[in-house]
């Protein structure tokens, strides 16, 4: 007998946890995904609809990518040792919790017990050091150790003459003076101390005072200096003197007030990071100088306001090296300022001179994502002019040129935005938005879709709404000057907004914001918008199956404004040109934090990214192995065909029929009589029907039972992501409720009463502490005497019209996924024995039992609404009372008897509290079966939970309840077919059964997307990483560029080489940071040493797939592993043939025996696998 193929080395991830992201039906909760998908792109003619071209998926081996560096690879990452834990989730009932996972048997560095001063600092504080805390606090008040002045901003407050020259190189200290009883305030300039500029001396032959009211704005508060110009033969210009000495003039003839380059740069990091206005910092200012108010003293905020725009500006130009243009500041570009992206592609900057000869399965690494979006909160009031404020710098960053984006959408103000989507209403409130005493209602903006910066040219003003003629000059205008192949474009209506693209864009769009014609559009939508779209012609925009994308969810213009809204309490009231450059400065900041966490993110998302793709593609490889040759080819086939084809497809390989369309056909229905109901002469009580109103309760009350679930699961060790978006989540929940509130006293008018009652009562109720608990006033909360009396009329039918509708819902989504559950089940069954290696990816069956555990609840639910509002009746026999035990398969039997343990494994008086593990020559069901000797294998006792034995299409409107309880007699034999026999072996009947299971095929293909997103991540990733090194490196001779040819004085010229050479070892400091985070084994203890080179999609197979080395490899062991599996079925059959369930003392020797055997043949093999890697470690 051959020996198996050594397992690779991996270290033990027990403790670890990770997500898969199987796509069931209904499943909207916990991950971001869409449901469906197809692969589109567009290239289009001049006035006509835009054709579908595909993205190939072949691939040129004789094409060599560029290879200058690239991260570990890991293919063993996240998955179990064994399939060990795998074996023991299948065998889980689907609704028990799982338990949690065993915690590592490593060795961890031992912990010293936490004193109480660590675990309780304000108690222990409070105890012992409060008083004399404050004793120390209030002797400050007094002279102390001092005889009669003090300086609070010297190190020592030692100020032991009060006198001004001890303080010149310190003009801005403050001095209190003691009078006997207290101290009090003393101004250096009260002292005599003046502040001479242009000279090291302190000392000028002519010197020449500044104005008599000049005030310096520093960190500590606001001053009253005395200032001496320069008026001998070295004078300079007033305002150099004053810039010299790091005091900045808010004017440049007469100077009244200077801010110190310290408060600057305070106020400029401030700023940045807390989104606070300028005015709030200034009022800070003054607190400090005078917090009494009794000093009287003129406002000089304009001014520092003034100042702080300038400096920002500067910073800006500085930043760009604009100094080092012989062209000066006036011969900036549009754009030039912006900071881009070393992410992104960048012909001659970080992509081979050979990349637009790549073969075009692999073109999507050379891909850019853009991702569209508008924000309404930064809104600008009618504040001022542009003649007033023209700004600083207009389209030399991040915002559009005005004048030719205002001239454009000025000429497309006649365009009608006609959207046939009822996902949205973006188009709908381009007309209806409130935008009186507004200049602009919001801003639009163009994002990268990977490492979520701003790009430059790609934030517009919005006059009135998200129009597309704002959207087409955004996108244009981010996109310009690219010669890239291919360009994705995700926003959240482009199922509409790419219609009729290319027909305005050769039409009306500007010659120069036209896209080239060699680069093709992918058009998308963000993964949580997509679900919430129609659901008819969607797919195609899902992200989940576009090849190319990996796992980009490319929701990032929501991120990027989520850090911005604040800032639009302060800029909504500023100038026109000022709120342009105070939004250039922080998208700038903003730019700036993504840009130097790329080595953290990027490592961050690569280690997930090989993890889970170890995960899908161990996944989708167990899947497969369960099916046949010929089923598998057709699939893929089936799917191959599907992602070329242009609009209309062929068969959709992802859809099923029949699946979870009850409660939207009842809400249709709903719809259907209102509108008949107002056409002949009803009333409507508002814009919101009775129908919707109710509608709307039922998905906010999923909302809740889903929001109760991830609130479940995120604990108090959860990412500040994960806390953020379950706190983002709970305020869209508020938000809903509230609205929904509103429609309650028009449909429930006796609410309001019914609600003072109940608070009157002793058992009042309590205001729930998060909105996933609050209580919802529908119909069924209500008693039948209540109802009828504070309901409008028809209400509680609607009510239980949609309550039976979600049962019909819940059913067939739960018998959705316990056929899932059955092919795994029927998977491990067939591959007991004899198979090389098992799955060892918990994730798909762990997400299984979640999904089960949701669609139960819902289901229960449902059904208590329904008996609340309808009562008992004839309706029970088909929608009945769902116990945990009635969710199994149709395959599967009642559960038997439990037997006890074994014989004489007991203490004397010890009682058997736990049941033996199932044995793996038992048949495998959702409940594992525990037999004695004499229950047989239970194949002819075997019944159907209840839940199969009811029709699975949708009952129309006039089936009654007696009619939609019949029985499915198809259904019912062909489960009874598949229970009359335990052989396992397989045939053509199967293949059939497996070709025309519609969810099963449907299971496979989203499985087969899956897998090959997470590999093309793991793809895009060490591209991006390879990308980011060369941008960081070019930009470093960028700056090394700038330092070369200068004029000027020998100062100026030093100066500005010592900047040039600062910023070109800042980024080559970057890029080594970069090359020492990313190049981590990805293991905490050990690394796999991967090949240099960066691997093709070929050279990751998808499941299913055998690389050229894996048929060399196993050509040899194939037919002496089907001898073996012969061998191996028929121990089967001898097993449940024999009376005892258990394994023989002797056959649990001989199984030790093979497994430390094989333990020592995995340690030599290991050995040798590792020499080998070392040997072929590539540059």
């Amino acid at each position: 007998m051959a020996s198996r193929s050594a397992k690779r080395y991996r270290r033990d991830h027990e403790g670890g946890s990770y997500r898969n992201l199987i796509p069931l039906a209904e499943d909207d909760y916990l991950d971001v995904h869409a449901r469906e998908g197809r692969l589109l792109q567009y290239g289009a003619k001049v006035g006509t609809a835009a054709p579908i071209e595909r993205i190939a998926q072949n691939t040129d081996v004789n094409w060599k990518e560029a290879i200058s560096w690239a991260p570990l690879d890991d293919s063993e990452l996240a998955l179990d040792p064994d399939d060990a834990r795998y074996n023991a989730a299948v065998d889980q009932p689907v609704m028990e919790e799982p338990q949690p996972t065993v915690k590592s048997t490593k060795k961890k560095r031992k912990k010293h017990p936490k004193s109480k001063v660590s675990k309780r600092p304000h108690v222990v504080w409070k105890e012992r050091y409060r008083n004399v805390y404050l004793q120390e606090l209030c002797r400050l008040s007094g002279r102390g150790d001092f005889r009669s002045s003090t300086c609070p901003d010297c190190a020592s407050r030692k100020s032991t003459v009060i006198g001004a020259a001890e303080y010149r190189a310190h003009p801005f200290h403050h001095i209190k003076k003691w009078n006997g009883l207290y101290f009090v305030k003393v101004s250096l300039k009260s002292l005599g101390l003046r502040i001479q500029l242009n000279h090291a001396g302190l000392f000028c032959e002519n010197p020449l005072p500044c104005h008599a009211s000049m005030q310096v704005i520093h960190t500590n508060g606001i001053h009253e200096v005395s200032i001496d110009y320069c008026g001998c033969h070295r004078a300079l210009p007033q305002h150099i003197q004053l810039l010299r000495r790091r005091l900045y003039p808010a004017s440049q003839l007469i100077a009244k007030t200077c801010a110190t380059f310290d408060l600057l740069n305070l106020l400029e990091k401030l700023s940045l990071t807390t989104k606070a206005s300028m005015y709030d910092f200034y009022r800070g200012l003054e607190k400090l100088t005078d917090n009494t108010g009794l000093q009287k003293q003129k406002s000089r905020y304009r001014a520092l306001f003034r100042i702080v725009l300038q400096w920002r500006h500067l910073k800006l130009l500085k930043w760009a090296g604009r100094v080092y243009d012989p062209a000066g500041v006036d011969g900036t570009a549009p754009g030039e300022l912006a900071l881009r992206c070393p992410s992104c592609p960048h012909p001659g900057i970080n992509l081979p001179s050979d990349w637009e000869t790549a073969p075009a399965g692999m073109r999507f690494l050379y891909m850019m994502f853009v991702c569209m979006d508008a924000n309404f909160r930064l809104k600008n009031q009618l504040v001022s002019s542009y003649s007033q404020d023209p700004g600083l710098g207009i389209g030399w960053a991040y915002m559009v040129p005005r004048t030719p984006y205002e001239t454009y959408v000025l000429s497309r103000s006649n365009d009608e935005d006609v959207s046939s989507c009822v996902g949205f209403q973006a188009l709908a409130q381009a007309n209806t938005r409130f935008s009186k005493g507004l200049r602009y209602t919001g801003v639009a903006g163009a994002f990268c879709g990977r490492s979520e910066m701003v790009l430059p040219l790609a934030i517009g003003n919005l006059q009135k709404g998200e129009r597309y003629a704002n959207m087409d000059y955004v996108f244009g205008s981010a996109v310009q000057g690219s010669s890239l192949l291919l360009i994705l474009v995700s926003y959240d209506i482009a199922c509409q907004w790419f219609i009729n693209l290319f027909k305005r864009m050769f039409e009306h769009w500007p010659e120069d914001l036209r896209v080239p014609a060699k680069t093709k559009l992918v058009p998308a939508i963000p993964k949580l918008h997509e679900p919430m779209h129609g659901a008819a012609n969607h797919q195609m925009f899902s992200l989940n199956y576009l090849p190319g994308v990996g796992e980009s969810d490319l929701e990032v213009p929501e991120r990027v404004w989520s850090s911005h809204n604040n800032l639009g309490n302060s800029t909504k009231s500023q100038g026109p040109g000022s709120r342009h450059d105070v939004i250039d400065f922080h998208i700038a900041f903003w730019n700036w934090l993504k840009y130097i966490n790329l080595g953290k993110t990027l490592s961050r998302k690569y280690r997930a990214a090989v993890a889970e793709r170890n995960i899908q593609v161990e996944g989708h490889r167990g899947l497969t192995a369960g099916l046949t040759k010929g089923v598998v080819d057709k699939w893929e086939a089936m799917c191959v065909a599907w992602e070329h084809d242009a609009f209309p497809k062929h068969k959709n390989p992802y859809e099923t029929d029949g699946v979870a369309m009850t409660e939207a056909q009842a809400k249709k229905e709903l719809a259907s009589e209102e509108e008949q109901r107002l056409a002949a002469g009803g009333i409507s009580l508002h814009t919101t029907s009775a129908a919707a109103f109710i509608a709307m309760g039922l998905d906010i009350e999923e909302a809740q039972r889903r929001l109760q679930r991830l609130a479940k699961q995120t604990t108090d060790k959860a990412t500040a992501r994960q806390a953020g978006g379950l706190t983002e989540q709970r305020n869209q929940l508020t938000t809903r409720i509230r609205a929904w509130e509103v429609l309650l006293p028009i449909y429930l008018p006796g609410i309001v009463q019914h609600q003072a009652d109940l608070h009157a009562t002793p058992r009042s109720l309590k205001d729930a502490e998060h909105p996933e608990d609050q209580e919802l006033w529908l119909p069924s909360r209500l008693p039948a005497d209540v109802r009828r009396r504070i309901c409008v009329e028809g209400l509680p039918r609607i009510e239980e019209k949609l309550r039976t509708a979600q049962c019909h819902d819940a059913l067939n989504a739960i018998r959705h996924v316990l056929k899932i559950k059955s092919r795994l089940v029927k998977f491990k069954n067939k591959n007991v024995r004899g198979q090389r290696e098992g799955t060892r990816s918990r994730a798909v069956i762990d997400r299984v039992h979640d999904r089960a555990r949701a669609v139960a609840a819902k289901y229960r639910a449902a059904r208590a609404a329904k008996l609340q509002l309808s009562g008992p009746g004839d309706w029970e026999k088909e929608l009945q009372v769902l116990e945990d035990g009635d969710i199994r398969s149709y395959q599967d039997p009642n559960r038997l008897l439990q037997s006890a343990g074994r014989k004489g494994t007991l203490e004397d008086g010890q009682i058997d509290t736990s049941t033996s593990a199932p044995m793996e020559t038992e048949d495998f069901t959702l409940f594992p079966d525990e037999r004695s000797r004499r229950d047989g294998t239970g194949e002819s006792r075997r019944t159907l939970s209840w839940i199969w034995l009811m029709k699975t299409t949708t009952p129309n409107a006039n089936d009654t309840n007696e009619n939609a309880s019949t029985v499915s007699q198809g259904r019912d034999d062909r489960a009874r077919n598949t229970s009359t026999s335990s052989n396992d072996k397989h045939d053509d009947h199967d293949d059939h059964d497996d070709e025309s299971d519609d969810i099963l095929r449907s299971e496979w293909a989203k499985s087969r997307a899956r897998a090959a997103r997470t590999k093309e991540e793991v793809l895009l990733l060490r591209e991006e990483m390879r990308r980011v090194l060369d941008f960081l490196e070019w930009k470093a001779k960028w700056w090394l560029q700038r330092a070369e040819v200068l004029t000027g004085d020998k100062a100026q010229v030093e100066a500005l080489q010592a900047y040039a050479h600062a910023q070109a070892s800042r980024q080559r400091l970057l890029a080594e940071s970069f090359r020492v985070v990313w190049e981590k084994p990805l293991h905490d203890e050990e690394a796999h040493v991967a090949h240099s080179t960066t691997p093709t999609a070929h050279d990751i197979p998808l499941a299913g797939e055998t690389t050229r080395e894996d048929k060399d490899k196993n050509a040899n062991e194939d037919e002496q592993e089907a001898s073996d599996e012969e061998e191996d079925e028929d121990d089967l059959e001898r097993c449940a043939e024999s009376s005892d369930d258990g394994m023989g003392d002797d056959e649990e020797e001989d199984e030790e025996e093979e497994d430390e055997e094989e333990e020592d043949n995995d340690d030599e093999d290991r050995r040798a696998t590792e020499h080998e890697d070392d040997m072929d470690l590539g540059p």
